[in-house]
């Protein structure tokens, strides 16, 4: 009921259109429940009295109730599925939004495919539920209850009998209902899962090929859609069971009143008329009862759907807008920070860590993977709280600011930059969404990235594909670059930006980079030691914590020091002079 009531809210603003398609349902229903009694004054004043005038009359009142029936018919269709579409359109909207709201953490617990899965087939459940099956409920259920009314009107007699059997069907009907939904649920997960397969599968293609692994996969899916499947088969086992009984006993009451009834058209207690308006409105209300009973499985199918829907809209969303608006300078210090994840708990990946960031300083973060450099970028972006300690800027506790203002301060390049299947102009752009295009032009030079772009014969129109495919690496990252320093940040981060290209991409990149050196804070995490010398400090973790601090030509000094140790082991085969 609660879940019904949830629905409800949701379709509050469709409402209207829901009142136009209830009107027109009354009187679809209606004429529709008025044509057996046409065909008993066709049968018992017509035909037994052998009168064409009366025969032509009747037959001209079916028609036009006919017409009546068909044409509100069509229009009780048209508004309640209209209603129901824009339901579901204003649900994915909401549902999306509502995924986007959640915090890093967690998306960590959860796969790509499940949460597209719940987007897709779980809304598609549901858009069935609000669109046809709940005008079809409704309708049926008129149907139903007028076709009772019209028996009793017809033959207290034989509507008795016909009320006799109609609670025990419901009993069963509930029973069967709550395994399909049992069912339901249980199916739609196992689909989501198959779906999060498939997602992987197909956004990591280039691997799998290159692995030659489509056996893999395709094994990987199909044991996903075998338990979907054999899931669906139980759910379509209880049906069908659900069904034959349904069927059984219709046919057989629909058999006890043709004979209880002709015996009464012998007795001389019914007309034939009457009788055949009888049985046109038990086929009446069989029709609607079946097609309720149908129409159960597919609302208990969407109740499944709707609790996992519900799940996600009611979790709490970060709270963007509270907080101090933006930076002053742009001066971060980490002051005794421990963290770790919230997957891994009892493993710490800072262990005290502290440094300063001054505006206009570059720091450059070194040290073997599983240091914890990436986690630092984590941390500034507030993707995650620190377990203790704090972060500064500009001297305020970085939880006093808004997640919004904070991160619009600052500009991220990763070491794999992630496009949107847009335009050049809307990738760059999207570092600032009412730049125009002399903006990105600007940004574009200062990244190094304009002349390539102008080399398309669409230029800043061209689109980049699914990811940015139809760029190459050197390019996507200038592209990363030129969006990030579209934002104007107080703080720049780059995240391995230069660790996964060919010398000359890096060349291009790095001289993109050295550009912006002095004009704001910049936090350099490299592998490759050679692009942090010109930093004017270095911080060089190891297991969590800050093992050194210092320039590359102080630092290089230490022999013994890791620094030292990391420069010679990555440059022993170099002719390079470090």
């Amino acid at each position: 009921m609660e879940t019904f009531k949830k629905l409800m809210r949701l379709s509050r603003q469709e409402w209207p259109l829901l009142v136009y398609g209830l009107l027109f349902l009354a009187i679809s229903s209606a004429a529709l429940l008025a044509y057996p009694y046409t065909i008993k004054k066709i049968i018992d004043e017509a035909i037994v009295n052998k009168d064409q005038s009366q025969l032509n009359m009747a037959a001209f009142l079916a028609l036009a109730v006919f017409i009546v029936q068909s044409v509100t018919s069509a229009l009780r269709y048209y508004f309640f599925t209209l209603a129901g579409e824009r339901t579901v359109k204003r649900l994915r909207a909401r549902l999306f939004g509502q995924i986007l709201g959640q915090n890093i953490s967690f998306f960590d617990k959860q796969k790509t495919g499940e949460l597209l899965g719940r987007l897709s087939s779980d809304t598609a459940v549901l858009q069935n539920a609000l669109s046809v099956n709940i005008s079809m409920l409704v309708r049926s259920l008129v149907q139903a209850l007028g076709g009772v009314f019209m028996l009793f009107m017809t033959s207290a007699k034989l509507t008795v009998f016909i009320l006799l059997i109609i609670p025990p069907l419901g009993f069963l009907a509930a029973r069967f209902g709550k395994k399909v939904k049992a069912f339901s649920k249980r199916s739609q997960d196992a689909l989501a899962a198959s779906s999060g397969v498939a997602e992987e599968g197909l956004a990591g293609v280039r691997t799998v090929k290159a692995f030659a692994q489509e056996n893999f996969e395709n094994l990987r899916y199909h044991d996903r859609l075998e338990a979907s499947f054999a899931l669906s088969k139980d759910k379509i086992s209880v049906v069908a069971k659900f069904t034959n009984l349904v069927s059984l006993v219709g046919f057989a009451a629909i058999v006890f009143i043709v004979w209880f009834g002709g015996k009464l058209v012998i007795d001389g207690e019914m007309s034939v008329g009457t009788l055949t308006s009888f049985l046109l409105y038990v086929i009446t209300v069989a029709f609607s009862v079946g097609m309720l009973g149908s129409l159960w499985t597919d609302f208990m199918s969407a109740y499944g759907a709707s609790g996992r829907i519900f799940e996600l809209l009611e979790k709490s969303t970060e709270d963007l807008d509270a907080g101090k608006s933006h930076l002053d300078s742009g001066k971060v210090e980490f002051r005794d920070v421990y963290f770790s994840y919230p997957t891994r708990p009892e493993f710490p990946v800072l262990t005290g860590v502290s440094f300063s960031i001054d505006p206009h300083e570059t720091v450059a973060v070194v040290g073997s993977s599983g240091a914890g450099k990436s986690t630092l970028v984590q941390l500034l972006l507030r993707f995650y709280e620190t377990n203790s300690g704090s972060i500064l800027f500009d001297g305020i506790d970085s939880k006093s600011y808004s997640l919004k203002g904070l991160r619009e301060s600052i500009g991220l390049v990763s070491q794999e930059p992630v496009l949107v299947s847009e335009s050049l102009f809307e990738n760059i752009r999207y570092g600032k969404p009412e730049a125009d295009l002399n903006e990105v032009i600007e940004a574009s030079k200062k990244a190094f990235a304009h002349d390539f772009i102008s080399g398309f014969p669409d230029g800043y129109q061209t689109l980049v594909g699914e990811r940015g495919v139809q760029l190459s690496g050197g390019q996507k990252q200038r592209v990363a670059i030129a969006r990030a320093l579209l934002k104007n940040p107080k703080i720049l981060i780059l995240d391995e930006a230069t660790s996964a290209l060919d010398a000359e991409s890096e060349h291009l990149v790095q001289k993109a980079l050295e550009e912006q050196i002095g004009k704001r804070a910049t936090l350099i995490i490299a592998h490759r030691l050679s692009t942090v010398k010109r930093a004017d400090k270095i911080i060089v973790m190891q297991n969590g914590r800050v093992a050194q601090v210092g320039s590359h030509q102080d630092l290089i000094k230490e022999n013994n020091g890791l620094y030292h140790k990391l420069v010679e082991r990555q440059f022993e085969n170099s002719k390079e002079n470090v």
